[in-house]
C-alpha cells in the first residue's frame, strides 16, 4: 500500500472540513449529535481521467480508462481467485462475519456472509488527518465557495501553482469561485468576511466593494495586504436560485493560506 508522505512532500494543507451536526437518539440513550459532510459530490472515473491528463499525464483521456477497466477487471479475477489485492490507495480484505456455535457447525448462507473489506493505505489515512475541520450549522441552499484566488479562472493542477494560497504583501483583486455566491440582499450582514483562522484580524468587504458578482464568482480589492497565515473567507449572501430572497442571510466558507515565500517552509 501507499506509505505516508514525508512532512516535505505535503501539499499546503487542504481547505477545511465542514462538519453539520444534527439530533439523535437512540432508545435508552441520552441523546447525542450525528456528524456529516455536506456538500461531497462524487466524481466518476471519467472525471479522474480528465483531470489526469489536464494535470499530469501524456496518455489520452480514452487510453486511462481502457487501462483502469482492464486493472478493474482483473482484480476482481484476482478476488475470484482467492486473493486479496493490494492496489495502492488500499487493499481487499476478505472475512467471514457472523457467530458459529459450534466447531463443527457448518457455514449458514442465513446467518454467515462473505465481506470483502477495502483498508486504506497509510497515506490515505494520512491525508485524513490533513484536513483542518470545523463544525458549523448548514443551511439549504446556503453559498457554496470552494476556491479563493488572485486568478479569475479556477484552478487547474497543470498551471503548477497551489490550490487556494494567496501570496503575502498582495494587494490587488481577490476572486472566490464556487456556487450560489452572489452577493446579494439589503441585511447589514450582507457581504465577504475575510478573517484569520486563528487570530483577531477581521475585514468586512461591503456588496457595492464587490466588483465582479455572479453566482460562481466574485471579485473584490483587498483593503490591505493579509499577514502570512492561515485565512479564512465568508460569503453571507440573501440570495436564492430563483432570485427570492432569503429573510436572513446564509453563509458559506473557505479557507485559505497567505504564503510568504521568504520563510522557511
Amino acid at each position: 500500500m501507499d506509505k505516508e508522505l514525508p512532512e516535505s512532500q505535503m501539499p499546503v494543507r487542504p481547505g477545511k472540513l465542514l462538519v453539520n451536526l444534527t439530533k439523535s437518539q437512540l432508545p435508552g440513550q441520552e441523546p447525542f449529535y450525528k456528524s456529516t459532510l455536506p456538500y461531497h459530490p462524487t466524481l466518476t472515473i471519467d472525471d479522474i481521467a480528465k483531470r489526469a491528463v489536464e494535470n499530469r499525464s501524456s496518455y489520452s483521456h480514452g487510453t486511462l480508462i481502457a487501462g483502469f477497466t482492464t486493472m478493474i477487471e482483473e482484480i476482481y479475477g484476482a478476488l475470484e481467485d482467492g486473493f486479496n489485492v493490494d492496489f495502492g490507495l488500499g487493499r481487499t480484505e476478505m472475512t467471514v462475519n457472523g457467530r458459529f456455535k459450534t466447531p463443527y457447525e457448518k457455514f449458514d448462507r442465513e446467518r454467515h456472509a462473505i465481506r470483502i473489506n477495502l483498508r486504506p493505505s497509510p497515506r490515505l489515512n494520512q491525508l485524513a488527518g490533513w484536513f483542518p475541520v470545523e463544525v458549523t450549522q448548514f443551511f439549504p441552499n446556503a453559498p457554496l465557495p470552494n476556491e479563493i484566488s488572485i486568478r479569475n479562472e479556477r484552478f487547474e493542477r497543470k498551471e503548477g501553482r497551489e490550490f487556494c494560497v494567496i501570496p503575502a504583501n498582495y494587494t490587488l483583486s481577490l476572486f472566490i469561485h464556487g456556487q450560489r455566491i452572489k452577493v446579494m440582499g439589503d441585511d447589514p450582514g450582507v457581504g465577504i468576511v475575510i478573517r484569520q483562522e486563528d487570530g483577531d484580524k477581521r475585514y468586512f468587504i461591503e456588496p457595492r466593494m464587490v466588483f465582479i458578482n455572479e453566482s460562481t464568482r466574485i471579485a473584490f480589492m483587498l483593503p490591505e495586504a493579509l499577514a502570512p497565515g492561515r485565512w479564512v473567507a465568508e460569503v453571507h449572501s440573501q440570495f436564492s436560485p430563483n432570485y427570492t430572497l432569503y429573510k436572513t442571510p446564509r453563509v458559506g466558507t473557505v479557507s485559505f493560506t497567505v504564503h510568504d515565500s521568504t520563510l522557511p517552509g
